[in-house]
Parts: structure tokens; C-alpha cells; sequence
């Protein structure tokens, strides 16, 4: 599923992974960078777990976590979260890093 921004030329796509609850997301930024993340989505505790590689992606995650990225965000994967708050989770894909960033986001 595709998501238009009508600023600029930026959109993500999202399609679902192999297991449950767990997406691919493509996002573009700009007219030439194109970034790549895998998720999983915990409806019972609205939380998106996000796997930042960084090396692989270009861009961290986290520089892009906003209120409207994450409003497209939910449109593209049909979720529809019980009041206006969410919790994101970002663990790094680097095995020797194992903390994680956790957020609470408005939507």
C-alpha cells in the first residue's frame, strides 16, 4: 500500500512480512533516497517495534519518527488504535547493541 505526502515527493509503502503482525516498510525521502525497515505491530499493547539497521537503510528511524509518519503509518497497515497515543520501540539490528529506544507518540 502506498501513501502520497502532498508536501514533497516523499511516500512510504508497506506490505506485510511473513509472520503475523510484522510489515516491510519502503520509505522514500527526497527525489533519490529510498530507505527500508521491517516492523512488527503489538495491537494489544499499541506498540510498533521497529529494527533500525542503519547500515542498510541509510537513515535511522528515528530521525523520522513524526506525528504525520506515524498517522500514514497506521492508515497503510488498517490499524485503527484505541485512543491517541501509541508506544514505539527501536532496537538496533547491530548484535552487540541491545537497548532499546522507546517513545510514546500522539496520533
Amino acid at each position: 500500500m502506498k501513501r502520497m505526502s502532498d508536501m514533497n515527493d516523499d511516500w512510504i509503502t508497506v506490505f506485510p512480512a511473513d509472520y503475523n503482525n510484522s510489515y516491510h516498510l519502503i520509505l522514500k525521502r527526497g527525489t533519490a533516497h529510498f530507505a527500508y525497515y521491517y516492523f512488527k505491530v503489538d495491537k494489544l499493547d499499541q506498540r510498533v517495534i521497529f529494527y533500525d539497521d542503519v547500515e542498510r537503510s541509510g537513515i535511522s528511524i528515528k530521525t523520522q519518527i513524526t506525528r504525520t509518519f506515524m498517522r500514514a503509518l497506521v492508515k497503510a497497515i488498517d490499524w485503527h488504535p484505541v485512543g491517541n497515543s501509541i508506544i514505539i520501540e527501536i532496537y538496533p539490528v547491530e548484535r552487540a547493541a541491545t537497548k532499546a529506544t522507546r517513545l510514546s507518540c500522539d496520533i
